[in-house]
């Protein structure tokens, strides 16, 4: 039984490539804090670009600009004393270390999934299509992708089983 957390706000930044279960796992944890009784949200990034209006496209300008609008958002949130489980790709380490500049009891989780079962997963149909040149701008085959270097907890999901024991995983970070 994992013991409960503190009551400090804090922004838990779940980080992946699409189709490598960050969503999955960052809701999985969001609802076990959320039984804590603690003031918490949870961000997708695909929910933050149509709350805001998909004004962004999917070049790596926008896309940076997205991350800053999704960092600032958390900020602001942790500040109210509010935690975050926030789900996004974040692809660029100047987004990584914006957050560990400038965000209080920050914590980076990257989900780690081999390309091959992603191509397998894709639900969008964005690598098969990027693959086929039918699409660009897509991060792992057409645009890099900067793999975190200093996250707390790097967790292979290239199987999708352990769900439980994957959010514990990130409950433990959260006790040390």
């Amino acid at each position: 039984m994992v013991s409960q957390v503190k009551k400090e706000s804090f922004l838990l930044w779940i980080t992946g490539l699409s189709g490598s279960g960050k969503t999955t796992i960052g809701r999985a944890v969001y609802q076990k804090l959320k039984s804590q009784n603690l003031s918490i949200v949870f961000l997708d990034g695909d929910s933050f670009r149509e709350i805001l209006g998909n004004d962004l496209s999917h070049t790596p300008e926008d896309r940076i600009k997205n991350a800053k609008r999704i960092s600032r958002m958390c900020n602001f949130l942790v500040k109210q004393n509010i935690s975050v489980v926030c789900s996004t790709m974040s692809l660029y380490k100047e987004i990584h270390e914006l957050n560990q500049k400038n965000i209080d009891n920050y914590y980076e989780i990257f989900i780690e999934c081999d390309m091959e079962e992603l191509i397998k997963r894709d639900q969008k149909g964005l690598y098969n299509s990027a693959l086929n040149g039918n699409v660009k701008n897509v991060v792992g085959i057409d645009l890099p992708y900067d793999e975190p270097k200093n996250c707390k907890l790097t967790i292979d999901n290239s199987k999708k089983d352990n769900l439980d024991k994957k959010v514990d995983q990130i409950m433990d970070i959260l006790n040390d």
